[in-house]
């Protein structure tokens, strides 16, 4: 306060002495204020505001103005006399100016001296933010419930025209469904209260009862006799239709590791295929890639709001030749609880790869679009196009399968299964457009890419790159631009051009961390396929088995670019989820699921969970 006081009176000091040189007079001499004893201007200040905010500049000038009649009236001079006074003209107006320069000096002093004590001001009224270079220390936030959520499950499209919120129908009388989930313990074995919850809050499954909060709080690093007793809890599998979100009890004030996944798998009807969706925590920002909306396909974009506040969700579309005016879709308002669907097509018509950016403030979403098509009276493939990682100039795409090229060119021949072909689907997230490098890593390291493996994206638009002409095998693609993009892989498989073609879509994948979990769908055959494609790296991967035993941790060693692909089975029967962890380069992850004779999907690794936040609080009165 002290302190604060001298430097305003220092201040004053300064602006009192800017005054004199303004006006011509020595250091130290009375102001024309102080010779005709003005009453300070200071003391016209109005009243600090309520709030500790700083005085702002229109109530600082405003007292200004209520200084010059009293400079008026100590000037001697009555209007009355000097209109009935028989000085000269001349001598008037001379007088005036010299009145009128001082009246100027008085205000402009006045103004300065407020500004003076507006400082002042502040060393009693704390300020509205933290004084520069002074540290505000780190105040450490309670770890909430991780949380998964999942799409509800592939439904037919029945309404008329487009917009939001259409009408739908069951799938095929044999579709199956389902949600499965996993946790992991804590170093003590501790399982953490998991539930799966409906979008109205109730339960619809209970994995591991909740535990007290005192019991939640203790942070141990391992079990009684000091070794890692690190265990999971696989829930069953639920067969609810809807959207469902999993949620974990923090442990130790760290979230838990839990992870879900969405199947469907039906052999008939219009939505025959397999399709697969990882289960995330809400986002405020997701970027989809590589719907189709051209005459036979179906996108489908689903909103989900799990949060206890409403979402303010913004849709942007980008298609083939740049952005996509869609006026409505810039402020959908979702409910804590709802889900809203929007018809794809009745925006952005005809494209053949059209990608998404959902945005949301308020409360976070979970996004996801249902893809279908439809190719005359054959089912032409379903799948979930889920978030991909945030747009970067790299990207890279693991779990992406192709057929051998002899199968593919047949498949695609007829002029109705045109688009049944795979292809890296890239959208450019900026008006600067981007030119991108595309390698393809094989099991024995990088694959030429018929075409050179170079394409250029239009300014905020999407853009094509065929990859049928690749080996048949597993792949990782890596995606290197000089801009930021997103992206994604469409995987197509069947047998004959007549029959029923699955489509699955594979999305960029963040880098593997310390601890991820992957749920395996189920349905059909997993197969983990991995990659560090720019140096070695090694991950560790145990199995989760249906007991909610671990097994012995096995190391794979990554080099040269090459992709691994391994069956789950082989890490043991039984298994339902993966625990990796990677060291080294940056390494990738994902799983390709292959069901019947035609049916295709791709599942990807969740992320890991999140330690303590800290944030930088300010308190005030």
């Amino acid at each position: 306060m002290k302190n604060d006081s001298r430097k305003a009176r220092r201040e004053a000091d300064r602006v009192a002495q800017a005054a004199r040189e303004a006006a011509g007079l020595a250091p130290g001499a009375a102001l024309p204020a102080e010779r005709d004893e003005v009453p300070a201007p200071v003391a016209a200040a109005p009243p600090a505001p309520e709030s500790g905010d700083a005085a702002s500049p229109e109530s600082a000038t405003a007292p200004a103005a209520t200084v010059q009649p009293a400079k008026d009236a100590d000037a001697g001079t009555d209007p009355k006399t000097e209109a009935a006074s028989p000085e000269p003209a001349p001598e008037r107006v001379h007088r005036a100016k010299k009145r009128g320069r001082a009246l100027g000096l008085v205000g402009s002093l006045g103004v300065l001296c407020l500004g003076a004590a507006a400082i002042a001001a502040g060393s009693v009224f704390p300020p509205a933010t933290a004084a520069t270079g002074t540290p505000v220390a780190l105040t450490s936030l309670p770890a909430g419930d991780a949380l998964a959520s999942c799409p509800a499950t592939m439904k037919l499209f029945t309404g008329a025209g487009s917009g939001v919120d259409p009408e739908f129908a069951p799938a095929s009388k044999d579709a199956r469904t389902g949600v499965r989930a996993a946790v992991l313990s804590d170093s003590a074995g501790r399982i953490p209260g998991t539930e799966m919850l409906r979008n109205d809050a109730g339960v619809e499954g209970t994995i591991a009862p909740r535990l007290s909060a005192a019991e939640a709080a203790k942070a141990t690093g391992a079990g009684a006799d000091g070794t890692s007793e690190r265990k999971g809890a696989p829930g069953a599998v639920s067969n609810y239709a809807e959207s469902l979100t999993v949620h974990a009890q923090p442990l130790g004030g760290v979230q838990s590791l839990v992870s879900a996944v969405r199947s469907y798998s039906a052999a008939d009807g219009d939505l025959a295929g397999l399709a697969a969706a990882g289960c995330t925590a809400p986002s405020a920002e997701s970027w989809l890639t590589g719907a189709v909306t051209t005459p036979g396909s179906t996108a489908v974009l689903n909103l989900v709001n799990p949060s206890v506040s409403v979402a303010q969700v913004r849709v942007d579309l980008r298609g083939a030749d740049g952005m996509i005016s869609a006026p409505s879709l810039g402020a959908l308002a979702v409910a804590p609880g709802e889900s809203k669907s929007v018809i794809l097509a009745g925006y952005a018509p005809n494209e053949k790869a059209l990608s998404a950016k959902v945005t949301s403030s308020g409360g976070r979403i979970n996004a996801t679009i249902q893809q279908s098509t439809l190719r005359g009276l054959v089912p032409g493939g379903v799948d979930y196009l889920g978030a991909s990682a945030t747009a970067n100039n790299t990207q890279v795409i693991p779990g992406v399968a192709i057929l051998d090229p002899k199968l593919a060119g047949e498949l695609a021949k007829p002029a109705a299964n045109s688009d049944a072909a795979a292809e890296l689907v890239l959208a450019a997230t900026s008006a600067e457009g981007a030119t991108v490098k595309v390698r393809a890593l094989g099991r024995n390291g990088e694959v030429p890419i018929p075409g050179g493996g170079e394409v250029v994206v239009a300014s905020n638009a999407t853009a094509r790159m065929p990859l049928g002409g690749l080996p048949a095998g597993q792949y990782t693609i890596v995606v290197e631009g000089d801009s930021a993009v997103s992206a994604s892989v469409k995987m197509v498989r069947g047998t004959k051009a007549n029959e029923p073609i699955d489509l699955a879509w594979a999305g960029a994948a963040n880098r593997l961390g310390s601890e991820n979990l992957m749920v395996l769908p189920p349905v059909g055959r997993s197969t983990l396929v991995l990659n560090a494609p720019e140096d070695t790296a090694t991950v560790s991967v145990r199995a989760l088995g249906a007991d909610g035993k671990l097994s012995a941790t096995r190391k794979i060693e990554l080099s040269g670019g090459k992709t691994v692909a391994l069956a789950a089975t082989d890490f043991g029967a039984g298994t339902t989820a993966l625990v990796l962890s990677a060291t080294g380069a940056p390494g990738y992850a994902a799983a390709v699921v292959q069901d019947g004779a035609f049916g295709i999907a791709a599942v990807p690794v969740s992320d890991a969970a999140l330690g303590s936040k800290g944030v930088q609080v300010l308190l005030r009165d």
